[in-house]
């Protein structure tokens, strides 16, 4: 099951009519980024790949010129 999308029930307005639909929604959740053990942004994603992302994150940031100066990168599952 792919949970980065859910359907849920909509209701459909029209002039003189109106219907209950299935529609799709992406899923977002935070993801919060600590260096060094230090909270350092929070960011809303839809879930997956969260290394990837953390990493583009601080590097875009200016925080890091390039992925050799990463040591660690652990996710709370």
């Amino acid at each position: 099951m792919n949970r980065n999308i859910i359907t849920v029930p909509v209701r459909k307005v029209e002039p003189g009519a109106s219907a209950t639909e299935q529609d799709l929604v992406a899923v977002e959740e935070p993801l919060q980024i600590r260096v060094n053990d230090r909270d350092f942004a929070i960011t809303m994603r839809t879930p997956g790949q969260d290394r990837e992302l953390a990493t583009g994150f601080l590097f875009t940031e200016g925080i890091i010129h390039d992925a050799g100066q990463i040591t660690e990168i652990t996710a709370d599952d």
